[in-house]
Order: structure tokens, then C-alpha cells, then sequence
């Protein structure tokens, strides 16, 4: 599935994002015009100019073969990835709430809260003189929490599986307050990309997602060991994991024992031949969390909008 024919409506779009993307040309080397960068990209996709769209970059950008010959043509192809996978993510989280949760007080002042009528009405059944504190009303606050994201970013995530992982991210990055989310990507070893409580846009997450080096082996032990010690430095008290896996480790120790230092640990199994299902449910079980199943690695970002509308309530 593409962005549609024309995505990147050429030349327009790809004068502003090359006038956004770049900066100083490379040493020596002639600054390309925005349609050159464009038809540049097509033929290295063997597909017309008027055809090429961001989410077929995206898709390509994160593998080892798909090298661009400038800076500046990378760093183009870049940001027509990115907001590819960000079309895609607000296509499917829509209007932006943010999640909140009810909780019950006594009037104080005139305008806060709405009053809660049966509870009001159960406080002043059979009193002749009712006091202040028989008015009850319904307040609403903020119901966020601090999460902590763990993907594979091991060899066999390159290409199509690490952009829909990046949409997955950005699901999540658009739900959430920027400090309430850190991503953390592990192959053979891992790496902290967003932190908690530091600002980091959608775009910058998403761009920082692509533009990690694919490769080396699945060490799921030192992608939880740092996901860990990120969810602790978190100052929310409202705090969880949430790790996207198959449960197959090929670097590391058994990780299990490391969900316990989790306030709660979510997993999210994305099956396939060689999942290892025993392992994902006792991570979750030993993090007091749960399993969600993803049939097809394509489901990942509907499932993720799934998760985060239970999980952040």
C-alpha cells in the first residue's frame, strides 16, 4: 500500500522539503534542485517521477543496499519518509484527545467540575437542611502515564518492517505527551533515542526511528536492562513498559528475570514461524502486565492504537 500516486507532488513538495532538509551542500558537490532530488530518488526505485511517494522511501531507507550518493539526497529522502509514516499514523489515531479519567469531590467553587446529579440527589435524600458537602460534582483529570517502548531494530527489521514499526511509534508519539514517551531500540545492543521528560516532536521520533543503522543481532536483554533504567529516571508514578518482539533472542542472556523491574511490562508478539511465545508470556507475567498478539507485522500500528487507548486509561 502506497500514499497514493502524486504523494509528494512534485516540484512543490519537494522544494519545501529540500529547503527544510538542507543545509550547506557536501564539500565540492553542486547543490541539487529540489526536481533533481526527486527524479534522483525514482530512478533508484525504478518508478516515474510523477509516481514516487514517501511511504515507498520509507519503506527502502532503512536497508543496508539502499545507499544515496549526497548528504543532501539523504537527508531529502529522509524527511519524505517521515512524513509519510506521520500521514499514516494521524490517518489512523484521528482527532487528538487526551486521555483523562473521572474522579468524584464536593462543590468548592461555582464553575468546577459538573455536578453529578444521582450522587447529589443520594446525599440529600431525607435531609431537611443540606450542607455544602452534599453537592457532588465530576471532575476530570489528566489520566497520563510515562512509557517506555522497546523495538527491534536487528537485521531482519530492515526495509517495510521498521517503517511500519515507525508508524506503530508514532501512533503513540501523537497520543502522548512528548515527555511521557521514551523509545528504545535494541539490536546488538541497545540504544535510548527519546527520553522521558525531554521534548522530542512526532517528526523528530520518527526521523531518529529511520535514521538507526538496521543491522546485528536481537538482544532483547539489553534493550529491557536499558528500558528499565529509563522507566525508573521517568517522574511520573504512573509508569510502564511496552515491548514489541517475537520473543526470539540471538544476542544476550535469557531475559526473562528482567521484567520484574518494571512497574508493569506489556508485550506486544508479533508472530511468525519462529516466535517464542513461552517467553513473551512470562515476560508479561513476571512484569504484571499482558500479551497483545499481532498476526501480521502490517497490524502493528492498528494493534499499537489499540494498546495505547487501554493502556493509557
Amino acid at each position: 500500500m502506497t500514499e497514493g500516486r502524486g504523494g509528494a507532488e512534485p516540484p512543490s513538495s519537494p522544494s519545501v522539503l529540500l529547503s527544510s532538509a538542507f543545509g550547506s551542500p557536501d564539500e565540492g558537490r553542486p547543490r541539487l534542485t529540489p526536481r533533481e532530488a526527486h527524479d534522483q530518488l525514482a530512478v533508484k526505485l525504478d518508478v516515474t517521477s510523477a509516481d514516487l511517494d514517501g511511504w515507498q522511501v520509507a519503506t527502502q531507507i532503512t536497508r543496508t543496499g539502499f545507499a544515496l550518493p549526497s548528504r543532501e539526497l539523504r537527508e531529502y529522502a529522509l524527511k519524505l519518509s517521515t512524513q509519510a509514516v506521520l500521514r499514516r499514523a494521524a490517518r489512523l489515531v484521528g482527532p487528538i484527545r487526551r486521555a483523562v479519567r473521572p474522579h468524584y469531590d464536593t462543590m468548592r467553587e461555582p464553575f468546577r467540575g459538573e455536578l453529578d446529579v444521582d450522587r447529589t440527589l443520594e446525599n440529600l435524600a431525607g435531609k431537611e437542611h443540606p450542607s455544602p458537602d452534599d453537592w457532588v460534582v465530576e471532575l476530570r483529570e489528566d489520566a497520563s502515564q510515562q512509557v517506555v517502548l522497546m523495538m527491534d531494530a536487528s537485521l531482519s527489521m530492515a526495509g517495510e518492517n521498521m517503517a511500519i514499526a515507525a508508524v506503530a511509534a508514532a501512533v503513540l508519539a501523537l497520543k502522548m505527551r512528548s515527555e511521557d514517551l521514551s523509545v528504545v531500540i535494541f539490536e546488538d545492543s541497545a540504544q535510548v533515542i527519546t527520553r522521558l521528560d525531554e521534548y522530542e516532536s512526532p517528526e523528530g521520533l520518527v526521523d531518529k526511528i529511520l535514521s538507526q543503522p538496521v543491522r546485528g543481532y536481537t538482544n532483547i536483554e539489553d534493550g529491557l536492562r536499558r528500558g528499565a533504567a529509563e522507566c525508573r529516571r521517568g517522574r511520573n508514578p504512573r509508569k510502564a513498559g511496552l515491548l514489541i518482539t517475537d520473543g526470539v533472542y540471538t544476542r544476550g542472556a535469557d531475559p526473562g528475570g528482567l521484567a520484574a523491574d518494571f512497574p508493569r511490562l506489556f508485550v506486544v508478539l508479533t508472530e511468525d514461524y519462529k516466535m517464542n511465545e513461552e517467553l513473551c508470556y512470562r515476560l508479561a507475567r513476571v512484569g504484571r502486565g499482558d500479551v497483545f498478539r499481532v498476526k501480521h507485522h502490517s497490524e502493528l500500528p492498528k494493534r499499537m492504537l489499540e494498546i495505547a487507548n487501554r493502556v493509557l486509561r
